[in-house]
């Protein structure tokens, strides 16, 4: 089924072309096990794998800029709550290549793939506390978060978790849904968040990360906010034991949340109008789409 993808060409910083294709030969998923080993210390998903992935009915998908390979995703054909679906796996983007919009346009490639093989959901995972993650899934694709797993993939060795419990989200991207082709043709709308109650209250501390001073587990109006920091990277290196901290304490109003009927259905990424706060828009599941 790799062959319903055409070459996909997307000018990406102005000066380079970057092309968005299916991978087929070793020499190409060997270059996705060292993407892997620059991102996350080592490769989790071999070229042995991937070649079985790209032969019999999942999606192996890479960027390039002329002959380098800036990035990589793969997906599995798999079933979720009874309907088939893509699980996407893994998705990693080189550094020096990042920021320029390749994981959305290799999400954009994904889904007119599954869409041609009459796919209408492609679900994966991802870390609640990385805001680049957030911002890319939820704000710009529209997906909506439904289910949290908690320490999903056991303690490994890896540099972005740093020894943490590899808690998760589980996004179910509708591709086919009228939602989602709204989100990518018009983006994501300012939201009013004003009044909107918090379920965490935070404050800086003296060596300005992000706390919680307040957390609340019985609030019930149809929309809330979880904040989450918006530098998690640098505080794992500078402080592990805070990052633990808002691992569990995240992990605790997020499945108390979920288990009450409510959704992720948005993120509002740091800005100048959020004073460079990031903000999980929560709803109960029926209440404004």
């Amino acid at each position: 089924m790799v062959g319903l993808l055409s070459h996909h060409s997307i000018r990406g910083d102005g000066v380079r072309e970057y092309e968005i294709r299916s991978l087929r030969t070793l020499a190409e998923f060997r270059e996705c096990e060292r993407i892997q080993a620059g991102v996350w210390g080592s490769p989790a998903a071999t070229r042995e794998l991937l070649s079985v992935i790209a032969k019999y009915g999942g999606v192996v998908l890479g960027a390039f800029g002329g002959r380098n390979m800036a990035g990589f995703l793969y997906a599995i054909l798999a079933r979720r709550r009874g309907r088939l679906i893509h699980w996407s796996h893994m998705m990693a983007v080189r550094t020096g290549f990042r920021d320029r919009g390749l994981g959305f346009k290799m999400k954009l490639a994904h889904r007119k793939l599954a869409l041609a093989q009459g796919i209408k959901s492609i679900c994966w995972t991802f870390d609640p506390l990385q805001t680049r993650n957030a911002a890319l899934n939820v704000a710009r694709l529209g997906a909506t978060i439904e289910e949290y797993l908690p320490d999903c993939y056991g303690r490994f060795p890896s540099a972005i978790e740093r020894g943490l419990a590899s808690d998760r989200f589980v996004v179910n991207w509708k591709i086919a849904a009228q939602s989602v082709e709204r989100r990518l043709s018009e983006g994501a709308r300012p939201l009013d968040i004003s009044g909107v109650p918090r379920a965490n209250e935070t404050t800086v501390n003296s060596d300005d990360f992000l706390v919680n001073w307040r957390i609340q587990l019985h609030l019930s109006a149809g929309r809330l906010l979880v904040e989450i920091p918006s530098n998690t990277d640098s505080m794992r290196a500078r402080d592990i034991e805070l990052a633990a901290r808002w691992r569990n304490e995240t992990r605790r109003i997020f499945q108390n949340y979920f288990k009450s009927g409510y959704l992720v259905r948005d993120f509002i990424p740091p800005s100048e109008a959020t004073n460079g706060k990031c903000y999980y828009l929560l709803r109960r599941a029926g209440k404004g789409g």
